[in-house]
């Protein structure tokens, strides 16, 4: 790989400080909890989410004019817009290769699992019965809990991973908690629409029709409407429930980032007005989340045996350090501690670079080779 293609732009600098500037807020709701509370554990949020980014450790180059970046002060607060889009991108090529390997056997569908909107006093028992009812409806689907007269083996389920996304409805300002997941099914699946009910309108556009539904999409709207509301799933309360909850499932073509980007990522676009900032609903968000696990593997995405990950790192550790001997040839670095400020103006004159950005770009490379 070229040298100059490893050079971290400006932009990536810009992006960071533009994602970070809105932390003051979220780190003043955390000193308000601090003063309402005493609990020392709110302070240091606090402290962290400030700094976040805000310092820089390199190891600069003189002669060559040349940076490596060595560490960063990450807050990997929930909350953190600059962290959780890291986050997301991490899991995003963690997953990436094992799903496109997956798509030599199977069918990777984009499937979207939706509930009504709630109140903010509901969103937490709401998420808690979520995430107890969609393993159950993991296990009909892939044939281990029987319907008598459902053939659920004939869709070929091989695993999944779930994702949680919160939105808010800026009118209403109630919450709408839905899971993105990607589902290993047969590769000769039929997910044509045939299907026409409620859901297939959108309410936003004056009521104009988007889509049909296939029928396993129907047989799942039906399953998890039934499973959320506490009823037995048998085939007869299947036949007569006239409508279930909205799950929508398409081939996802290779385009996975739905399932792996984070639980409030539209609640900082200022567009969709940046609902997180205001206190409220963080508080209702951050009780919600706390301690809530945002993605889970099932079947054969559960805790898969990251191998192409290793040899990964293996590459990367070997440019990087041979980058390194190259440099410390013809001279020695001096540590330098920069601030973000300082690492924005001078990336105009100098080359920055890190062991982690080479791994993205790594990574980029091979996707679209």
């Amino acid at each position: 790989m070229p040298q100059e293609r490893t050079k971290i732009e400006k932009k990536h600098f810009q992006d960071i400080k533009k994602h970070i500037s809105h932390n003051y807020q979220i780190a003043d709701f955390y000193e308000d909890y601090f003063e309402a509370t005493g609990e020392e554990k709110y302070r240091t949020k606090n402290s962290a989410i400030n700094l976040c980014c805000k310092w820089w450790d390199t190891e600069f180059y003189r002669m060559q004019n040349v940076k490596d970046i060595k560490r960063v002060n990450l807050c990997h607060d929930k909350f953190c817009f600059n962290c959780q889009s890291l986050l997301a991108s991490k899991r995003q090529l963690k997953f990436a290769p094992q799903l496109d390997r997956q798509r030599t056997l199977n069918k990777v569908c984009h499937m979207v699992v939706t509930v009504p909107n709630c109140e903010g006093e509901e969103l937490l028992p709401l998420l808690d019965k979520m995430y107890e009812k969609f393993p159950r409806m993991i296990r009909y689907l892939k044939g281990q809990k029987k319907v008598r007269g459902v053939d659920f083996l004939q869709y070929g389920y091989g695993g999944a991973v779930r994702g949680l996304e919160v939105t808010q409805n800026q009118k209403t300002k109630q919450f709408h908690p839905h899971f993105h997941c990607m589902v290993l099914l047969s590769r000769n699946i039929d997910l044509k629409g045939r299907y026409l009910n409620s859901y297939s309108y959108d309410r936003t556009e004056g009521g104009r029709k988007v889509r049909k539904f296939s029928e396993l999409e129907i047989l799942l709207q039906k399953v998890w409407c039934l499973l959320m509301t506490d009823q037995r799933v048998t085939l007869e309360a299947i036949t007569e429930l006239k409508e279930g909850y909205s799950v929508i499932l398409d081939d996802s073509k290779g385009r996975y980032h739905e399932a792996f980007k984070y639980a409030c990522k539209g609640a900082f676009d200022e567009k969709k007005g940046a609902f997180i900032y205001n206190g409220q609903t963080f508080k209702t968000l951050y009780e919600a989340l706390e301690h809530r696990r945002m993605i889970q593997g099932y079947g054969a995405l559960h805790n898969f045996y990251d191998l192409d990950g290793e040899i990964l790192e293996e590459d990367v550790t070997a440019y990087y350090e041979q980058r390194i001997r190259e440099l410390k040839a013809i001279e020695k670095p001096d540590f330098h501690v920069e601030s973000l400020e300082e690492v924005i103006e001078q990336s105009e004159r100098c080359t920055y670079f890190s062991k982690s950005n080479i791994k993205r770009l790594i990574l980029e490379r091979g996707k679209n080779e």
